[in-house]
């Protein structure tokens, strides 16, 4: 059937669908009781009530069988095999096309490049980021920041007192302030929800933070354990205001970082806190780039790291780490890179924010023998440096 015709024919099978409903009603209570003593009798008279009812009982089946296949039709399901139909504007909005042998369900690619920010831009963000210096969460925003190229200040804190984040009620690092003269101290908190809240902010229009803050809002409620806990909604959603779907790249990068949080930090404390002598190594590296006086170095290198070697015993129970955390942790090197595959990042050729995750998350270790074990009995090496390079480079601001 040619496409005008297929056209014809679906619209007035729509049209058709449509009247149903009215047919339907106009069917009175007298109508239907006419038309089932007309179905009873044996010898009957084609008088004009009867005539009536019959094309009012046709009308409505033909309108409902119509109605019905047009409506499947309608909704452009991949499933249904569809390989011509009407463009309605929920296919629209999902991106479905005609492609001249089947309906695809799949959205356009949304073309998401963050705009290069201005001095004016820069100017007004001026952002201070509250941190650990090894916190796999802060490495992880400060990967982000410097790959943009945003300019930040940094204030450790120091995670015994914690004085310099008092101002605060969010008790965690990362928290990133920004400052503007005449107006509130604006405050983002959570390493992913600061993440997609500056990037939701560089690839559109919208200047305001504050109004992005508020697509993430902080959901408290009691767990199945009794606990009182809190979440960001919308974590890892990039708000693209007026652009609706998500491309297949974008959703692949949002289950990645995802993993991040989810699989890979947890494979970290059970690592570098594998042994006594790893534990010191630890606390020995963290105390040197730390906010601490010369007494809290001494308490922080020798009693947390035996406090932490029996912490990641219990965190390797939790989180299903093998006997040997290390084959978690190449377990999940291994993963990484099999998504990768043989593009030199996940985003292709730039690191997307996946990326930029695994590395920062993976940065907070560099120099520790988990680290090293981690590159010699792996694949993951080169694109580590690959990242890395990019990020010092400044890459995502050219």
């Amino acid at each position: 059937m040619a496409a005008p015709m297929r056209y014809a024919t679906a619209r007035y099978a729509h049209v058709l669908g449509r009247s149903f409903p009215q047919n339907a009603i106009k069917l009175t209570e007298n109508g239907f009781n006419n038309a089932r003593y007309f179905s009873q009798q044996k010898f009957f008279t084609f008088n004009a009530n009867n005539r009536r009812n019959i094309v009012k009982s046709l009308s409505a089946v033909s309108g409902l069988i119509c109605g019905a296949y047009i409506g499947q039709r309608w909704m452009s399901t991949p499933e249904s095999g569809q390989t011509w139909g009407l463009l309605s504007p929920i296919a629209k909005q999902r991106g479905q096309v005609w492609d001249g042998e089947k309906c695809t369900d799949e959205p356009q690619l949304l073309n998401r490049v963050p705009r290069a920010l201005s001095a004016e831009d820069a100017a007004k963000l001026n952002l201070t980021l509250y941190q650990y210096q090894v916190c796999p969460f802060c490495c992880k925003v400060r990967a982000y920041l410097d790959y943009f190229g945003v300019p930040y200040t940094i204030v450790e804190v120091n995670p015994v007192s914690r004085k310099e984040i008092k101002f605060s009620e969010y008790r965690k690092v990362p928290i990133l302030v920004q400052r503007s003269p005449g107006k509130e101290d604006m405050q983002l908190n959570d390493s992913s929800v600061i993440i997609s809240i500056l990037t939701s902010f560089m690839v559109t229009n919208e200047k305001d933070l504050g109004r992005l803050m508020s697509y993430y809002p902080k959901m408290t409620y009691t767990n199945e354990k009794g606990k009182e806990v809190s979440e960001f909604t919308n974590r890892f959603n990039i708000m693209l205001l007026e652009t609706p779907g998500l491309s297949k790249a974008e959703k692949v990068e949002m289950k990645w970082r995802k993993w991040v949080d989810n699989v890979l930090v947890h494979n970290l404390p059970p690592n570098i806190y594998r042994s006594p002598s790893e534990a010191l190594q630890a606390f020995s590296y963290i105390s040197s780039l730390g906010n601490f006086n010369s007494v809290e170095k001494v308490i922080m290198k020798y009693v947390g790291a035996a406090g932490m070697y029996f912490i990641a015993m219990k965190l390797k129970r939790k989180y299903n780490i093998k006997p040997d955390a290390r084959e978690s942790l190449y377990d999940a090197a291994n993963e990484w890179m099999d998504v990768v595959g043989k593009k030199a990042f996940l985003g292709g050729e730039k690191p997307n924010l996946a990326d930029l995750s695994v590395y920062g998350v993976l940065s907070s270790i560099e120099g520790l023998d988990a680290f090293h074990d981690m590159c010699r009995m792996t694949k993951i090496g080169p694109w580590y440096q690959r990242t890395k390079k990019s990020v010092q480079s400044h890459a995502g601001a050219q």
